[in-house]
């Protein structure tokens, strides 16, 4: 054996505490990555080290920071050895612990080649947009693909809007609104990405219906619609027998779109379903005989029915609104086991989640 061979960078083990999983870590690989690439669930949202839903403790091994954990930890996490698995690479084997780790199996994100082949305006601001991918892609209903452009840097990542396939989906579906300044969605507005060439990477992200008999509260915001209509339309297909109350935060009258696939999953719902928008600035002298102001306000006096020990509650939308919402259905008793959430950021945001 050469003196290269002890040099050259071999792959480590990561195991996840307590749920007892181990995986294989290459060298340059980060965990979250690595972990991914195993199929587990592991927890992100960013993966790009800003938004700090990775942050986990390590308590065995030698690690290798990617970025500074200064910029999203606090001193206090740093020092009690918490550290961000998505920006975290390994020198020896590791034990990280995870106290939520869900033991869900996940298709492991995969590299695509796309076409955009068609866009659709659903609101002023809010596009339907449609990738051909060069072979079938599997996903969870709920979770998103990155998308990379040679017209502008760095990807972007959006929810899948339409459910998974036994057979996979070659024609995948996106909701993309656009955000003021930012560089895809004005190329996008613009017209100039029409039938161009993208990159896409995944499935990602751990938004996915869970196991359950209680209720189920849906909240979605802008184009965060997306990802609960994946989730619902999914869910008609096998019988839950759970009451659904959805809640759709929109500024306006002229922001609510896709009425009628709701109304669909309305009807082909096992049980109770309930579709209930709530309008923030929508003109006093306007016909609307709907509910007015905040979402999570319209939570507190609407949900009362759907509120148990058992109730699951999925956000996706703006970090106000999510955050908002979060502490709302706390306060009502909702567990926080069973909140569910997917922030869209955008550049505002120091992310490219949904920009």
């Amino acid at each position: 054996m050469s003196l290269f061979s002890f040099l050259k960078p071999t792959a480590k083990k990561a195991t996840i505490m307590p749920a007892g999983i181990s995986f294989e870590v290459k060298p340059g690989q980060s965990v979250l990555e690595a972990g991914l690439s195993h199929g587990y669930a592991m927890p992100h949202s960013c993966t790009v080290g800003t938004c700090g839903s990775c942050k986990c403790r390590v308590d065995e091994g030698k690690i290798r920071e990617l970025t500074n954990f200064a910029y999203v930890l606090e001193a206090d996490e740093l020092q009690s050895n918490m550290v961000l698995t998505c920006q975290t690479a390994l020198k020896s084997d590791a034990v990280f612990h995870i106290p939520n780790f869900e033991l869900k199996q996940l298709h492991p994100p995969e590299d695509f080649e796309g076409k955009i082949v068609a866009t659709e305006d659903l609101t002023h601001d809010t596009k339907k947009v449609v990738i051909e991918l060069d072979r079938p892609i599997w996903f969870d209903a709920g979770q998103y693909v990155q998308i990379y452009s040679d017209e502008v840097y760095g990807g972007r990542s959006y929810s899948f809007a339409l459910p998974p396939a036994e057979d996979g989906v070659r024609n995948i579906e996106l909701f993309i609104r656009k955000v003021p300044g930012g560089e895809f969605t004005s190329a996008l507005f613009d017209q100039k990405l029409a039938g161009s060439a993208v990159k896409v990477h995944g499935p990602s992200g751990n938004f996915w219906l869970r196991e359950g008999r209680g209720p189920i509260i849906c909240v979605g915001g802008g184009s965060g619609l997306a990802p609960i209509i994946s989730l619902l339309e999914q869910a008609v297909k096998k019988p839950l027998g759970r009451p659904c109350v959805m809640f759709f935060g929109a500024r306006s009258q002229a922001d609510l779109y896709c009425l009628e696939r709701i109304e669909a999953i309305s009807k082909a719902w096992d049980g109770a379903f309930q579709f209930i928008p709530v309008l923030s600035d929508e003109p006093a002298d306007s016909d609307w005989n709907g509910l007015r102001g905040f979402v999570n306000t319209a939570i507190a006096s609407e949900a009362g029915q759907y509120i148990s020990s058992d109730t699951q509650v999925y956000l996706c939308g703006p970090p106000p609104m999510i955050d908002a919402v979060s502490e709302t259905v706390s306060e009502l008793g909702i567990l926080e086991n069973n909140i569910h959430a997917d922030k869209f950021l955008d550049a505002s945001h120091g992310l490219s989640r949904a920009e």
